[in-house]
C-alpha cells in the first residue's frame, strides 16, 4: 500500500473512533438526563392570598366592585353568541340556546382531550371549529376582540361551576408534556414556570408577588391593569415567556394547550369565575 494510501485508512480510522465517542457520549448524556425534579410548594394558596392582601391590599377586588372592564367584552360576546354568520347561516345560539343554557357547566371540562384531533381541545379552539364545522364561518384570530368576547361569554356560562378536567386515559400523555415544559428552564434567564410559581411563589421579584398556581386557570379571560385590557392565559404565558427573554409561541399551539390543562387541573375544584381583574 502507498503511503497516500495508508495516510487514507489512519484518517478514516480515527474519524470513526471520533463518531463512535461522540455517539457513546450522546446516549450517556441521554440516559443521564435527569427527570422532572417537583419543587415542593413554598406556600399554600390560603397563605399565598393573604401575602397577597398584605402587598396589594383587596384594591382590585373592590375596583371590581365597582365594576370590571372586561364587563363591557361580556357584553359583546352575547351579542356575538346570537350573531348569524357563515354559508350554513348559523349562529352559535342555533345549536346551544338563546342564552346558551346548553353550555351551562361545559367549560369546567375544558380543557380536554379531542379523539378526533387527538390532541387538547380548549374552549377557545372548539368556538373556532364550531365556526368552521357547522356554521360555514371563517375562524376568529386568537386574541382578537370578537375571539375573547365570544371566548369569555361562553365560560361565563359555566360560572360558580367547579372546574373538572380529566387528565385519565389518552389526555394524561399531554398532561405530563404540560408538566414537563412548566419545569423546564427557559429563555436566556434560564427559568422555570415551576421556580417562580411554585419553589419561590410568595417571594417579591421587584414589585410583583409570585403567586401561586392553584388559581392560575379559573379566572381567564381576565381583565389586567398592567395590559388596560382584556387578554387570555395563554397571553400570559407568552408575557412570562418574554419576562425570561424566551421567543413567545404561537396561540393555541399543542404546547400552550398542554401547559393549560396541566394548570386547569392545578385548579380542580375551585369554581370558574369569569371575567378576572387582575394587577
Amino acid at each position: 500500500m502507498s503511503r497516500l494510501g495508508r495516510v487514507l485508512v489512519m484518517l478514516v480510522c480515527a474519524f470513526g473512533a471520533l463518531t463512535a465517542g461522540a455517539w457513546r457520549y450522546a446516549l450517556a448524556a441521554d440516559e443521564a438526563a435527569p427527570q422532572i425534579k417537583e419543587y415542593k410548594p413554598n406556600i399554600s394558596a390560603r397563605e399565598y392570598e393573604k401575602r397577597y392582601n398584605a402587598v396589594y391590599g383587596k384594591y382590585t377586588e373592590q375596583m371590581a366592585e365597582e365594576g370590571n372592564p372586561a364587563d363591557f367584552m361580556l357584553d359583546d360576546g352575547k351579542d356575538l353568541f346570537s350573531k348569524v354568520e357563515g354559508s350554513a347561516g348559523k349562529s352559535c345560539a342555533s345549536c346551544h340556546g338563546a342564552n346558551g343554557e346548553k353550555l351551562k357547566g361545559a367549560a369546567a371540562g375544558f380543557p380536554k382531550y379531542d379523539p378526533a384531533t387527538k390532541g387538547i381541545n380548549t374552549v377557545a379552539l372548539q368556538i373556532n371549529r364550531c365556526r368552521e364545522d357547522h356554521m360555514g364561518a371563517a375562524p376568529l384570530k386568537y386574541e382578537s376582540y370578537d375571539q375573547l368576547a365570544l371566548d369569555l361569554y361562553v365560560k361565563s356560562l359555566s360560572n360558580g361551576v367547579p372546574i373538572k378536567v380529566s387528565i385519565d386515559g389518552p389526555a394524561r400523555p399531554f398532561y405530563e408534556a404540560g408538566k414537563a415544559y412548566y419545569y423546564k428552564r427557559h429563555g436566556q434567564f434560564n427559568f422555570s414556570c415551576a421556580l417562580c410559581h411554585v419553589k419561590y411563589s410568595g417571594h417579591m421579584m421587584r414589585a410583583n408577588l409570585l403567586s401561586n398556581n392553584r388559581h392560575h386557570a379559573d379566572h381567564w379571560p381576565s381583565y389586567r391593569l398592567k395590559w388596560a385590557g382584556t387578554g387570555s392565559l395563554q397571553r400570559r404565558f407568552r408575557g412570562c415567556n418574554k419576562n425570561v427573554r424566551q421567543k413567545p409561541l404561537p396561540f393555541e399551539c399543542e404546547t400552550y394547550r398542554d401547559l393549560q390543562l396541566y394548570l386547569t387541573y392545578q385548579a380542580n375544584g375551585l369554581p370558574i369565575q369569569v371575567p378576572g381583574f387582575k394587577m
